[in-house]
């Protein structure tokens, strides 16, 4: 995963309606026959019109807790729903409805269609946060939409357990599957009862939420967007998302940036051993950075802070942290808020407020920074289904075989590539053991043969998506151009480095191709 573990106005007027035919305020509108041409079978998802209406009039797109829809900016957008076929297999089966938002770009050329990963992460709730990161030049340039991916979010979402249990599974401290609580017989059958609840409480859409799926579902948002290629920015797993849609549809792959990105050759525990090592390193950039400051309450060198806060997490294993809510901090929560903060050097400053915290007894930051990750809020409702779909999607794309020979093996390995924080990426293979549905198969190759440019971006020390990855990704593609942006952090544009937003404004609103290799600081 590259989680570990994880977001307009109607218009009215005739004016509008002119300029905005590809909203189907217009009666009368015909796509044009090329924009709309479809494979066998999926005649009439490729010709279906969106009708847009102002986000906030479609109960079903809120989140259900106002301060997240205010945060994701909701009342600002548009909303539509996609209709597309469940198993593309079968077209004429069962359907379902794709959730769509967008904004508006005053000066528009067309529609840039955006992901922010997980896999699990909203390309709705994604909207508004870009539109406030992104440049102006590219808000009035483009409309920006962003869509749930099948499974996610209000797209056929994958449910599994209700908020209480989801507490207890994410909370508990035995979750983490490190060595010293490791009953894996148990694991095992706890990973099956939870695969079970989730093929009783969501259905047959389980089995088809992978990535190829929602690729292929990206096509006819492309061809009801009445847009002859993609234009695209995905970051994370989106960039795995963006590969495989340029390898599915090399023809309509437009201007595509993967910002962040994934080697979708790697899988399962090899995936496991890169992100170990990965976290490790940003954590080491964050204690050197701390402790060159005032008042970090990690000591000694940056080896002896790692150690700090191994046993920092080895004494609430033993000791759950108070918060002053009705939530304790266990060694799982206490992890996964870490992690957290490793995402972005924005958040450091958090993540040292929560070690003084923690080193106090307090573990209310530590929980902020942990439902963050989880997507909770205060009052134990999660406003999202990320982890559940996050689960869902990796075990449809790909499995490894539960060898707990082999399990324990790599345990080792990761003790000694990431000698900190290794042990707690060790035993991922357990979670699809026992998924109640198969995984699809891989696409065969990612060279994309027959695409335009497409610009790979990857950050020198990102923790969950390694730099290497971005290397990888840029030569798998026959067309790859490689971005570097030196420094810490997770999603480059995203980020306001200038480097990098002249670089993708430029290539998305232009089409001016980066020069391969460029690196920005």
């Amino acid at each position: 995963m590259f989680r570990v573990g994880r977001t307009a106005l109607a218009r009215v007027s005739l004016v509008a309606c002119v300029a905005l035919v590809a909203a189907g305020c217009a009666s009368d509108d015909k796509p044009d026959p090329d924009v709309t041409a479809a494979p066998p079978g999926l005649e009439k998802y490729y010709s279906q019109t969106l009708e847009w209406v102002e986000c906030s009039d479609d109960e079903a797109f809120s989140t259900g807790s106002a301060m997240m829809d205010k945060q994701f900016k909701l009342d600002r957008l548009e909303c539509a729903w996609l209709t597309v076929p469940m198993d593309y297999a079968d077209p004429a089966g069962e359907e379902i409805a794709i959730a769509v938002a967008r904004a508006v770009g005053k000066n528009s050329q067309g529609s840039l269609v955006i992901n922010p990963g997980g896999p699990g992460g909203s390309g709705v709730e994604f909207v508004g946060p870009l539109m406030d990161a992104a440049s102006k030049t590219l808000r009035d340039s483009l409309d920006i939409v962003g869509f749930d991916p099948r499974g996610v979010g209000r797209s056929a979402p994958v449910d599994c357990l209700d908020d209480a249990d989801m507490d207890v599974r994410l909370a508990r401290a035995e979750g983490l599957l490190v060595e010293v609580d490791l009953d894996l017989e148990k694991a095992l059958a706890d990973q099956a009862e939870y695969a079970q609840a989730c093929l009783d409480n969501t259905g047959p859409v389980l089995g088809h939420v992978d990535t190829i799926s929602a690729a292929r579902d990206m096509d006819v948002l492309r061809a009801a967007l009445r847009e002859p290629t993609l234009t695209y920015l995905g970051v994370s797993y989106g960039t795995q998302l963006g590969a495989t849609y340029a390898n599915l549809f090399p023809e309509r792959a437009g201007r595509m940036v993967l910002d962040s990105a994934v080697d979708p050759t790697v899988t399962g525990s090899a995936r496991a051993m890169i992100q170990a090592r990965g976290f490790e390193s940003a954590l080491r950039a964050y204690i050197e950075d701390c402790q060159a400051g005032e008042d970090c309450p990690l000591s000694g060198s940056v080896d002896d802070g790692m150690a700090q806060m191994v046993e920092l997490l080895e004494q609430i294993r033993e000791n759950p942290l108070e918060t002053g809510t009705d939530q304790v901090v266990t060694e799982s929560l206490a992890f996964t808020g870490i992690i957290a903060a490793l995402y972005s050097q924005k958040a450091w400053g958090y993540l040292t407020m929560a070690l003084e915290g923690a080193t106090e007894g307090d573990g209310l930051v530590l929980l902020i920074l942990a439902s963050s990750y989880i997507q909770r809020d205060q009052d134990g409702f999660y406003y999202s289904n990320m982890t559940e779909a996050n689960g869902a999607i990796n075990c449809a794309d790909a499995r490894d075989d539960i060898d707990p020979a082999a399990m324990a093996a790599e345990a080792e390995r990761l003790k000694e590539e990431a000698p900190f924080l290794g042990q707690y990426f060790a035993y991922t293979s357990i979670g699809c053991a026992a998924w109640p549905t198969p995984a699809v198969e891989p696409l065969g190759s990612f060279a994309a043969e027959g695409a335009p440019p497409i610009v790979v971006i990857g950050i020198t020390n990102d923790p969950a998506t390694p730099y290497e990855w971005a290397q990888a990704l840029a030569k798998l593609l026959s067309s790859g151009v490689l971005v570097t942006l030196e420094g810490e952090g997770h999603g480059a544009y995203v980020t306001g480095n200038s480097c990098v937003q002249e670089a993708v404004d430029g290539f998305l609103i232009d089409g001016k191709v980066p020069e391969d290799g460029l690196t920005c600081r």
